[in-house]
């Protein structure tokens, strides 16, 4: 298989001491980790790491990716070390990287936030509608809910935006559900359980999944058992530890998909336990429904010539090509 050498922007609160230029670390997988210092800011201060990662990928479109995904797994454990935080922000170059080769193709990367610029559309009926759900009766529970639906969308991976929504969906779940027991019913037939040997009914507290269940119903309707599968299927394979790849495909529809999915349901789930009574209108969802956060990456490939005596080309002769974005927004 064919190996690549990625750089990567990693955001970090641990940097290396000034007389360390870089720490070296190998992986089971095979791959190989140098960490460097960011430049400095203004300051002196290192404003983070470089992290150059080099192992196997099937090909030049694929490596970035996989090269991502192992130092992802490798900022897990450092962080699981240090306690501290470590965030990947974006790769800078990817090159093939086998050793003696004259010719070898290079990527240079532009990553931006797929909502910058923000746009210039934030009007008074969003601030009218602000106040009037703020004087309407909001349960401390739905506060808590309505932090967790913010956090969701801040979140950068549809994973850790799905889970944080399904807490606020969850939130809101467990306070509306019956507080009474009810009979453990025959998950077949649906009759209340009964001990054959002493004649006792055993009851529990509903679980805050009947209630989800229930809100996904109202919301969605006659969809309701295809939506209630999927994000559960979505829940209980993140909560299991497992891929994005395996939800995708058990799932068949894309993560951020579920993730937009989530959000709508969790949004309505809310609004459920605010009680507005009449008063003027309400202006409502900018996004059209796009509650996964997506980032746009973009890339050149070019090809340069290794022509030294090296096995590997030294880093100043790594073309550096610099990719940059305008947007600007049309007058009215």
């Amino acid at each position: 298989m064919p190996t690549f050498r990625c750089e990567y922007d990693v955001t970090s609160d641990l940097v290396l001491p000034k007389d360390i230029g870089e720490l070296k670390l190998g992986s089971l997988g095979g791959y190989a980790f140098t960490l460097r210092n960011a430049p400095p800011d203004k300051e002196g201060h290192a404003t983070g790491l470089h992290v150059t990662v080099i192992g196997p990928s099937e090909s030049i479109d694929s490596a970035q990716e996989d090269l991502r995904e192992a130092l992802a797994e490798q900022l897990d454990l450092l962080t699981f070390c240090t306690h501290s935080r470590l965030k990947i922000v974006a790769p800078l170059r990817l090159v093939e990287w086998e050793a003696g080769k004259k010719k070898l193709k290079f990527k240079a990367f532009h990553t931006s936030d797929a909502r910058y610029p923000p746009d210039p559309e934030l009007v008074g009926d969003y601030i009218a509608t602000v106040e009037t759900l703020d004087r309407a009766s909001v349960p401390d529970s739905t506060r808590v809910a309505l932090r967790y639906f913010r956090y969701g969308l801040l979140d950068h991976t549809p994973e850790d935006q799905f889970m944080r929504l399904w807490l606020s969906l969850e939130i809101v779940a467990e306070n509306l559900k019956d507080k009474t027991n009810a009979p453990i019913t025959c998950p077949v037939c649906g009759v209340a359980l009964k001990c054959h040997q002493c004649g006792c009914e055993p009851t529990r507290i509903p679980m805050a999944k009947q209630e989800i269940v229930h809100l996904i119903t109202k919301i969605v309707g006659d969809r309701a058992p295809e939506v209630s599968k999927r994000q559960f299927k979505a829940r209980n394979g993140l909560m299991h530890g497992r891929t994005r790849e395996s939800i995708e495909k058990e799932c068949k529809v894309p993560m951020h998909t579920i993730v937009n999915e989530l959000g709508t349901i969790a949004w309505h789930a809310i609004m459920s336990t605010i009680a507005l009574g009449d008063g003027p209108q309400l202006t409502f969802g900018h996004r059209g429904g796009e509650f996964a956060g997506t980032s746009l990456l973009m890339s050149i490939v070019g090809e340069f010539e290794h022509a030294g005596t090296e096995p590997y080309p030294p880093e100043d002769k790594i073309p550096n090509a610099e990719i940059s974005m305008r947007t600007k927004f049309r007058p009215e």
